[in-house]
């Protein structure tokens, strides 16, 4: 049985997008975006995320993975079973993968959509996108 809150994690080789749902699993949020930067490596991300699902009390987190249409989402789908490695060393939660294909396609969308530019929504982009598979999620789960 899933447990809630879930955070969703939208993995990025740069940015890593988050996003939380209610204590009821029927609400996404977007988060936070975490950078990946030669100072802060995957590993210091991952203690940042087991900080914010402690603060959070976090049950279950939901991992975003992309299917396979291109070559490029092989790559990057082994980044993402690395990062998951090292996630599951780091966070004691139980983790879902969960195909994020085209969540930050719509996220961009959306954000057009409430006006705004693509300037001023770089930096929530990736917690936008994490917001909107798990609120998928949540909805076919509900």
């Amino acid at each position: 049985m899933i447990q809630y809150p879930i955070l969703a994690i939208d993995f990025g080789t740069k940015n890593i997008g988050l996003a939380i749902s209610d204590f009821k699993g029927i609400i996404a949020t977007p988060l936070q975006v975490l950078h990946v930067t030669k100072k802060k490596g995957y590993k210091e991300i991952i203690e940042e995320i087991a900080d914010i699902c402690e603060r959070n009390k976090v049950q279950t987190i939901l991992l975003g993975k992309p299917q396979i249409f291109e070559v490029s989402h092989k790559k990057t789908l082994k980044k993402i079973e690395k990062f998951e490695e090292l996630l599951t060393k780091g966070v004691n939660l139980p983790i879902i993968n969960y195909d994020e294909s085209y969540s930050t396609v719509t996220a961009q969308d959306m954000l057009l959509y409430t006006r705004q530019t693509v300037k001023s929504s770089k930096d929530k982009i990736d917690s936008v996108a994490a917001a909107v598979f798990l609120q998928e999620f949540l909805n076919s789960n509900s």
